[in-house]
């Protein structure tokens, strides 16, 4: 069984023979990483990969004044406070509705080089995730900046509806363009809630939300596609509006959420590792990593359903990475028993 497949079978709940496992290399990491983590990539290569976006400009360009500011392909300006920091978003586009009828989209997202991706994505034997993200949250924060943002959310002006249906329509046309490649995934992400409660209520997010992540779920599933997505915060009330949707994997912050109350959702959605990894690591022994692995197993895994994600950011070291895909490899070893809490016990 390949990569591709046993990645298939965790979304499918189907038995895979061992837990996938992926490892994200995000922003300017990527230079040092690529050095520092051979031998761990050896040892532990990805069965899941990011598809290059063939065809299109880089996705950040640096401004010369200072490489601290960087402007997206969108036109948005964002600050990055430490080399190897997540930038935040500066001087939004639209700070008045006058500047709505200025804006355009960035045609240049749809002109992907179809032949160079599916020649990427028929070389290799790993599941490929689209090269681009759809955040229609975000990239409506981003445009109109967080106050404004809540402001058309709470007075619903009609110029409001204009930017959130340009921005969707132009989103649902890049979704196209990735599920006409072969590909695997679409990847959507945003980030919902604080670290204590959502931004909006779930019925704002049902009224103006849901409909339209119905339309990019749809999409996915005409083409045949797996929808993976990222959100941070305390979701927990809109995880069954992402499974009734048709999200087939998440990452979010399973330690914020709590390993319970997830365990409600195992084998309805997979759990694409977790962004609060520092949880993990925190203790910073291998035993009390391998307990709180095991946890997570035992909350989350029903004969798929798991994929062990990790993210080599700011703060995380090599050891950590290696001791991490160790547990999960020892975890996997006892896959062949099925039993799921027979297949943990003997683990020491």
């Amino acid at each position: 069984m390949n990569r591709r497949q046993q990645v298939i079978k965790s979304l499918n709940f189907d038995k895979p023979t061992r837990i996938p496992r992926q490892l994200w290399l995000p922003g300017q990491d990527k230079i040092r990483a690529l050095r520092q983590l051979k031998d761990l990539k050896r040892h532990f290569p990805d069965d899941l990969v990011f598809c290059p976006r063939f065809g299109l400009p880089p996705a950040e360009k640096p401004l010369k004044r200072d490489s601290r500011f960087y402007v997206d392909d969108w036109g948005c300006l964002f600050e990055r406070p430490a080399p190897q920091a997540l930038g935040s978003a500066r001087s939004p586009l639209i700070t008045n509705w006058e500047d709505l009828e200025r804006w355009t989209e960035p045609e240049v997202l749809l002109r992907l080089d179809r032949h160079k991706i599916n020649a990427f994505c028929r070389s290799r034997t790993r599941f490929v995730l689209a090269g681009s993200w759809v955040r229609l949250f975000e990239r409506l924060q981003f445009l109109r900046g967080p106050e404004n943002l809540l402001q058309d959310l709470k007075l619903q002006p009609p110029e409001f509806f204009t930017l959130l249906k340009r921005v969707h329509q132009f989103y649902l046309k890049e979704l196209e363009v990735w599920a006409n490649t072969e590909v695997d995934a679409l990847c959507l992400m945003d980030d919902w809630g604080s670290q204590s409660s959502l931004f909006i209520s779930p019925a704002l997010f049902r009224q103006l939300f849901r409909p339209l992540y119905e339309e990019y779920a749809s999409l996915a599933r005409h083409y045949k596609k797996y929808l993976f997505f990222h959100s941070d915060g305390f979701i927990l009330d809109l995880l069954p509006d992402f499974i009734a949707i048709g999200v087939n994997a998440i990452n979010c912050q399973v330690f914020l959420l709590g390993l319970e109350k997830l365990s409600a959702f195992s084998g309805r959605i997979t759990f694409w590792g977790t962004s609060d990894l520092s949880v993990l690591f925190s203790a910073g022994q291998r035993k009390a990593m391998f307990a709180n692995c095991r946890q997570v197993y035992e909350a989350l895994y029903r004969n798929g359903g798991f994929i062990a994600q990790a993210e080599f950011s700011p703060g995380i070291k090599i050891s950590q990475l290696k001791a991490y895909f160790s547990v999960w490899n020892c975890l996997s070893q006892n896959l062949k028993n099925r039993g799921k809490k027979n297949g943990v016990k003997n683990l020491r």
